[in-house]
């Protein structure tokens, strides 16, 4: 029933099935490069706690959201649905808001990069990464940390802001 309520509040997408992975989030109408789509909404946890629901199969590993240093969302549906691409048309802007990089047709799936939400300051063996299914040209074929980015893709991201704050905070002086 909130899954219902969620889509049917949600105007601008919708969960359907993706040919990248699983469900996506799809455009339900046309969107401007620069438009806002939604907030990703969901429960707020420390690292620790985003630690503990992974490590006890509460949580799947690609679905806590990277806001802030230490801090994640555990992410509602739909928007636990938005897939990963090396090549994305949306990003994450302050915290939580995905907003259109390029122009979204109706019926596009809407992906953002995962990479731009994971700054994690623990050790490199117990960071999460993940094979990439995007399929893109340019895909890197893993899905790991901003900063094991190539370089151009991270000046790319900084320098047009396609980025939450605590990255663009983060990385200011690359």
């Amino acid at each position: 029933m909130r899954l219902n309520y969620l889509l049917m509040k949600e105007k601008k997408i919708e969960a359907r099935k993706s040919k990248i992975s699983g469900s996506g989030l799809f455009a339900k109408q046309d969107i401007k490069a620069g438009e806002s789509i939604c907030n990703m909404n969901g429960e707020l946890m420390d690292l620790d706690l985003m630690i503990h629901k992974v490590d006890n199969d509460l949580e799947e590993g690609s679905d806590p959201l990277g806001i802030d240093d230490k801090m994640y969302m555990d992410l509602d549906e739909p928007y636990r649905c938005c897939n990963h691409s090396c090549f994305p048309n949306a990003f994450l802007r302050g915290k939580n808001e995905l907003v259109a990089i390029k122009d979204i047709s109706k019926d596009e799936e809407i992906t953002f990069d995962y990479s731009t939400t994971m700054d994690d300051q623990i050790p490199r063996e117990e960071q999460w990464t993940m094979k990439c299914k995007c399929k893109s040209p340019n895909c890197r074929k893993v899905v790991d940390q901003f900063k094991f980015l190539p370089r151009s893709v991270q000046k790319y991201y900084l320098d047009n802001k396609f980025a939450p704050d605590f990255i663009l905070r983060n990385f200011k002086n690359i």
